[in-house]
């Protein structure tokens, strides 16, 4: 028995009127557009909803309707952020190895304030990570949500792109035309009752009629899928310029926070020069040699109050004993005239 819809076309077809949009006996038919000729009056089809387009594409996977919904969906979805899937990318070092040199060096000024043991190298970003994590909650906080943001975003475009690219024109070969995509198509009369009869379908409705189409000649097309997407879709537009204003701002936010640390400190410039002689000799806990095969390694410094802590070796011991310095003098004085480091220092004990 022929479907109200087919009868309906065929009237138009006919020349009879048909009334207006309110009458029309098909969900998909939005409006008819009169034409000189019958055969040519235009059918305006209009998918309301997702699920019908989807229907007639052959998308019927749960998992891939609900991707659809999230990325292509007409409902308001919002940008909700899920920054637990990117913390993890802060804590092993991965969003800190993305930092400009500009940026590194930022970081490397907070840690001589902070955590002068500690040194940045392309080796340790994870152990500086969790370090300003736990020094900076609420900043690295926002950066990860900043770089979370931007990398959904980014990936969400990406998943867009093939999924419009996958679906878009999907009926041109059978003269039904997309005006906007996934909603609004146009064709004509004609057309429609061409591909009824060709295909024997005349009990179907419009939706029966283009998932019969979409079935018969395009079978095999590779949509669907969409599940896993947005974990394997690689982003290739991430927005470099937002992301680093939000580096930049939360970086500053923690070097400003940690030079005010050292206010109670009345010679913050000779802190600054002992733990540039300090990197530049190789940092915290590493052995350096220095007169007559003796040795020294910077156990620690107090940013209070400038005292760099040092273990001194004798040649040929292993322990070394604890000394301490205060400024840049005292310790070229160590390194490099030993005698008269040696000297001032039992001078100075005799004096206290």
């Amino acid at each position: 028995m022929a479907s109200e819809t087919y009868e309906f076309l065929k009237k138009i077809y006919n020349g009879e009127e048909v009334g207006n949009r309110w009458s029309y006996p098909d969900k998909l038919i939005y409006d008819i557009r009169s034409a000189k000729y019958p055969s040519s009056t235009q059918v305006i089809i209009n998918f309301d909803s997702d699920d019908d387009f989807l229907d007639v594409l052959g998308i019927d996977n749960d998992d891939d309707k609900w991707t659809w919904g999230r990325f292509m969906g007409r409902g308001y979805y919002g940008d909700e952020v899920d920054t637990e899937r990117w913390k993890y990318d802060w804590e092993e070092g991965y969003v800190m190895d993305g930092f400009n040199d500009e940026q590194k060096d930022k970081v490397r000024q907070i840690l001589k304030l902070t955590n002068p043991k500690l040194t940045l190298t392309d080796d340790n970003n994870s152990q500086v990570a969790k370090f300003l994590e736990t020094a900076f909650e609420n900043e690295v906080d926002d950066i990860i949500y900043d770089y979370a943001y931007e990398s959904e975003q980014c990936i969400k475009r990406e998943v867009v792109s093939i999924l419009e690219k996958e679906t878009k024109h999907p009926f041109k070969n059978f003269g039904i035309i997309e005006e906007q995509h996934a909603y609004k198509f146009k064709t004509t009369v004609g057309v429609l009752l061409n591909w009824y009869k060709r295909l024997k379908v005349e009990d179907e409705d419009l939706k029966g009629l283009l998932t019969a189409l979409v079935a018969k000649y395009q079978p095999k097309t590779g949509r669907g899928d969409w599940y896993e997407l947005e974990y394997n879709t690689w982003c290739s537009d991430f927005d470099r310029e937002a992301i680093d204003r939000s580096y930049d701002n939360n970086l500053d936010k923690m070097l400003e926070a940690a030079e005010e640390t050292l206010e109670n400190n009345p010679d913050y410039e000779e802190y600054i020069n002992l733990m540039d002689t300090v990197n530049k000799l190789g940092g915290f806990d590493k052995w350096i040699n220095i007169q007559d095969g003796n040795r020294i390694k910077f156990h620690d410094i107090d940013r209070d109050t400038n005292k760099l802590r040092i273990v001194y070796s004798k040649k040929g011991e292993w322990k070394g004993e604890m000394r301490s310095v205060d400024n840049v003098e005292d310790l070229n004085t160590m390194m490099y005239n030993l005698e008269l480091f040696e000297s001032i220092r039992r001078i100075l004990k005799k004096l206290l």
